[in-house]
Formats: C-alpha cells, sequence, structure tokens
C-alpha cells in the first residue's frame, strides 16, 4: 500500500466535513439553496464553536457507551450523506466488536488502504480527493442498534441522506502490527488449482496450514464472489460433504459460502482462508484479515476417536463428465480415486453423473477379477462394499474404461 500519512488524512476529512457541514446547515436556516463551501483554513474551522448537528437531532444518551455526531460526508460522490468516524485511518489493522445505538438506521463501514498505485481495479472505493482511495467495505444491517464483528485501516458508520445523526456506541478492538495471520492489502485471481475448478479463479488469502485459523476478514472485490475455507488434510478414509483436492490425493473439506454480492465481512475458522468466483475473467479483491491460530491438535484427536468408534463408510463420487475422457488425466473419474480404510470399513460410491457406471474390481487391460461388481449404476444410484480383508483392490468402469481406482485396505 502507499505509503501515506492517514493522521493527516483523518484531519483532512474532519475539517472539510465540519466546514461543508456548517455551510449547509445555515443555508438551511437561512431558506436558500446551498452555496459552495468557503475556503477553508484551521483557523476558521477552530472559531466555530457551535455544534449545529445536535440541534438538529437529539436522542437518549446510553449509559457507559461514547458518544458521537454525525457531519457530512466528505468523499467524493458522497457529499449527500452522513458519516461518524469512530477510527481513523491507521497504518495498523483494527480488529475487534462495534456495538451500536443510533438515532436512525445506520450503514456499517471499514476501509483498507490508502490502496498502492494500480491497485484500485474495480474493487469499490472511498476517496476524499480523487488521489488517496481506500477500499470500502459496506454493511447495511438495516437497523439503529447491534454489534458488528469489523476489521480494516478505519471504521465508520453511515446514512445515505443528509440529516445528521446521533450515536452511541461501545467499542472492544485492538489496533495491530500486520503479521502472518493480521494482513490488509490487494491480490490479483489466478486460476483455481482445485481439481474440477479449472474454470474458476481463486485468491488465496491464509494459505493451507496445520493449525486452525479463526477470525474476521473484511473484502471489497471487482465483482461479485464466494468465500471459502478449507478444514484438513482429511486423514486416511475421511470424506466431507464437500471436497476440494489441488491433487486427487490431497483432500479437504470445503465450506462454500455465496453472500451474492461484492463486498462485506465474514465471521471464519479453517485451516486455509481464500474468496472465489465461477469464472475464469480473474478479479481484484482488497481484504483485511485478523486471525489467531489454534492448534490443530484437537482436531486430529476427533479423528482417532471416530476411528475408535467403529466400522466406517467412506464415500467415493462419480462425477459429472465423467463419461467423456479427460478426467484421467487428472485423476478425478472417481473423488478420491484412491482411498484408504481399515479393515471392516465400507466404501460407497455415489453416481453424481448423468451416465450410468460400472465398479468393478480388476483393471482395463486385465478385466474384472470377480470380486466385486455393481453391474449398471444409474444417475443418482450407489453401490457399496464392506473389505474385510485387507490388501490393494483396483478398480475401474466397463462402460468408460478410462475412469479407475483403487482401495488400500489396512
Amino acid at each position: 500500500m502507499a505509503g501515506v500519512d492517514k493522521a493527516a488524512i483523518a484531519w483532512t476529512m474532519a475539517i472539510v466535513a465540519i466546514a461543508a457541514g456548517i455551510a449547509v446547515v445555515g443555508d438551511n436556516l437561512s431558506g436558500t439553496a446551498p452555496s459552495a463551501p468557503p475556503v477553508v483554513t484551521q483557523e476558521s474551522v477552530m472559531e466555530k464553536t457551535t455544534e449545529p448537528t445536535t440541534a438538529m437531532v437529539s436522542k437518549s444518551r446510553i449509559s457507559g457507551y461514547d458518544r458521537a455526531n454525525s457531519m457530512q460526508d466528505p468523499g467524493i460522490g458522497h457529499e449527500s450523506h452522513q458519516i461518524a468516524i469512530i477510527l481513523p485511518p491507521s497504518d495498523n489493522v483494527y480488529s475487534g466488536n462495534l456495538r451500536y445505538d443510533a438515532s436512525e438506521p445506520i450503514q456499517l463501514v471499514s476501509l483498507v488502504g490508502p490502496l498502492g498505485s494500480g491497485e484500485d481495479n474495480g474493487q469499490p472505493i472511498w476517496t476524499p480527493d480523487g488521489v488517496t482511495k481506500f477500499a470500502l467495505t459496506f454493511v447495511d444491517p438495516k437497523n439503529s442498534n447491534g454489534e458488528w464483528d469489523f476489521v480494516g485501516n478505519a471504521l465508520a458508520v453511515h446514512t445515505m441522506n443528509t440529516d445528521p445523526f446521533i450515536i452511541d456506541y461501545r467499542l472492544d478492538y485492538q489496533e495491530l502490527s500486520e503479521s502472518d495471520t493480521v494482513i490488509a492489502g490487494t491480490l490479483e485471481s489466478i486460476i483455481d488449482p482445485g481439481v474440477g475448478h479449472e474454470f474458476h479463479s481463486l485468491i488465496i488469502l491464509l494459505p493451507p496450514s496445520e493449525d486452525v485459523y479463526t477470525g474476521t476478514l473484511a473484502y471489497s472485490a471487482s465483482e461479485i464472489i464466494q468465500l471459502v475455507s478449507l478444514e484438513g488434510p482429511l486423514g486416511p478414509g475421511e470424506t466431507a460433504p464437500s471436497m476440494w483436492t489441488p491433487d486427487g490425493t490431497t483432500n479437504f473439506a470445503l465450506t462454500y459460502v455465496k453472500p451474492n454480492n461484492s463486498m462485506g465481512s465474514w465471521k471464519f475458522s479453517g485451516n486455509a482462508l481464500a474468496v472465489h468466483t465461477e469464472n475464469t475473467d480473474g478479479f481484484t479483491v482488497s481484504y483485511a484479515v485478523s486471525a489467531t491460530k489454534t492448534s490443530g491438535t484437537s482436531m486430529m484427536e476427533e479423528v482417532m476417536e471416530e476411528e475408535m468408534m467403529g466400522p466406517q463408510t467412506v464415500n467415493v463420487s462419480m462425477p459429472s463428465g465423467t463419461s467423456s475422457p479427460g478426467c484421467e488425466e487428472t485423476d478425478s473419474c472417481f473423488i478420491p480415486s484412491m482411498v484408504s480404510i481399515n479393515s471392516g470399513d465400507t466404501v460407497n460410491w455415489v453416481n453424481d453423473d448423468t451416465a450410468a457406471h460400472t465398479v468393478t474390481s480388476g483393471s482395463p487391460s486385465d478385466g474384472p477379477d470377480q470380486i466385486f461388481d455393481s453391474s449398471l449404476v444409474m444417475a443418482g444410484a450407489s453401490f457399496e462394499v464392506t473389505f474385510d480383508d485387507s490388501g490393494s483392490y483396483d478398480y475401474f468402469c466397463m462402460v468408460h474404461p478410462w475412469m479407475v481406482g483403487n482401495v488400500q485396505v489396512s
């Protein structure tokens, strides 16, 4: 990000907004149309000792809360809006919880930036001068009281009208230096490396870790995105309702959230964090993340407890499109293509394709070996085998012989 004196920016924002607010209120009281605000100096602002916004709105004070009065939003394009700056721009990352009680419904704002040269690439932007630009996260809870877990380089509340408002608020927050888990920045997408996701775009915000990340994400993207967290890698024989794999062997449980927006916030947990689109056009995201890491030991203990409970069932998918060659190039004709289980466990093959398949022990070159055979498994149907004897079991689809898989039994 650009090296900008953010304290000076905050002071300039306050001066411009106060001066503009005084000019508008004066014109309204005189019954004339608002005129262009006069040239503002620090001395002229300091001479204004009245607070015209408080005369136009009243609100019962909440005990134990701080109070702020709104002023005209100094952002370009926001001249008819009101804003109350709670935490001014900082080089560090604010992270915490805001409780608020306002005189009218408000919107919640966090900023990331200032952005560096070339980082403004279609994401929502707030700027006081057209040069210094911040990525804008704008959340509309459609209420006047509530709470918000936030993260960013600045924090404010906002309304889309010229009438001033009052907000009582309580903050529980930290101002954190950037680290491997506290980050604010701007990134460009890459092609999703996940098997079956080759036509999607992805930005990895927190890379896969043995530890578990827990925290808050604020994002401002150049198009509508999806939110992704991964848990894993999964242990031998483990499956999940939705999975992501970069190689067909290393599998992660996938949490995939569609907020249907390009800016917002998300409380997340997992071994990795990313944002995603379902196209190859590419996108930009400015974001702030504040997370903590906890040991993944508890997750592994949970897996071990499941294994000690008795025989398990592992699901294997025959995914859509496998009736045409190509999936063999990425070992994705069966997902996962190889499973490792214990004696007594069951493998359940589910046909998620529109074509019928078989699950037949043996290989395309040598043919069936008569250990198991599903016959035709129609679309949406399934077939399962319980493996009592240890060994390595190859299998394939007799209709589409490029579809091959393996079961390892211990």
